[in-house]
């Protein structure tokens, strides 16, 4: 194949990998039009401009052109697929024996891969071990191994962060864990271009949180209300059932039962459009108490 050819076609995988348009891709770097050529083989790419596409893309240039490091590559990037789904899943004990093995593959030499790896057992140190200490020296560990300064993140580091500052919250070191999500926060709005708006959504959700346990009612409706426009702006339903049952709760806390009801039986509606049955016993815990104060109201 024609170097052109399989650069082009290296691009267009990865892209389609991440889930990234060809617009999204070249924001700040190209236009569209010149993408869609290097893509189709038509045109070649210059050396600057395939750096910044590799750097997005979250893969070193030479990915591009080393068969051999395509591969290994490639590889990781489905042990780091198949370790997300096993999170997503909450299957840390299957998640602990993928890291055992990935452990003892020349792979570690890597040090995007060691620092994916890294972050990993931190979050099996966690909810397997419980040991909050050790996961947040491993977080620290996987974020030294940065490519980037202290002062910018990448999205792998922004969302290490915010497993950190969880750490604390979990711990109830409520001020440390609002500074590293605020640390977070900022990281975000430094990066040229989000991919993984979720991110967002985490440090909206986990800041209402931390407002709820610290009973600032208000902050907490503050932080769920932005995340609810940032899941609006973006189409998605992640997280959109928890920001109302957290505002549900705000509104009883503060007796304002009407609102608080509303905004449960649509985080309730939420739950069950989004298969999420494991919350929906306590929506109807939440309102049979809403319920029950309502008519000491009335009566």
């Amino acid at each position: 194949m024609d170097p052109r050819e399989e650069i082009g076609k290296r691009i267009y995988e990865l892209r389609r990998y991440f889930k990234i348009t060809q617009k999204e891709l070249c924001e700040g770097i190209c236009t569209q039009a010149y993408i869609s050529k290097i893509e189709n083989g038509s045109l070649a790419i210059a050396a600057d401009i395939l750096f910044e596409i590799a750097e997005r893309l979250g893969v070193d240039i030479n990915y591009f052109y080393d068969s051999t490091y395509n591969s290994r590559v490639d590889y990781a990037l489905e042990v780091e697929l198949e370790a997300r789904e096993l999170v997503k899943n909450d299957e840390f004990e299957k998640l602990e024996e993928l890291i055992t093995r990935e452990e003892k593959t020349p792979l570690m030499n890597n040090k995007k891969f060691k620092q994916f790896i890294l972050w990993q057992k931190a979050l099996c140190a966690r909810y397997i071990d419980e040991d909050y200490e050790n996961s947040e020296a491993l977080l620290d560990q996987a974020l030294q191994l940065s490519n980037t300064s202290s002062k910018s993140y990448s999205e792998r580091e922004i969302h290490m962060l915010i497993n950190k500052a969880n750490l604390h919250t979990d711990r109830k070191n409520f001020q440390k864990a609002i500074s590293i999500y605020e640390d977070a926060q900022s990281a975000i709005n430094k990066l040229p271009y989000l991919h993984d708006g979720n991110l967002i959504t985490l440090i909206n959700f986990n800041l209402a949180r931390i407002y709820y346990f610290k009973e600032d009612y208000k902050q907490t409706i503050h932080y769920a209300e932005e995340g609810i426009i940032h899941c609006k702006k973006n189409q998605s339903l992640n997280g959109y059932g928890k920001f109302h049952f957290l505002i549900g709760n705000a509104h009883m806390r503060l007796k304002n039962l009407s609102l608080a009801k509303d905004h449960i039986e649509l985080a309730s509606q939420l739950f069950k459009l989004n298969d999420q049955n494991r919350f929906l016993t306590n929506c109807e815990i939440i309102l049979q108490r809403i319920n029950q104060e309502l008519e000491t109201t009335l009566s």
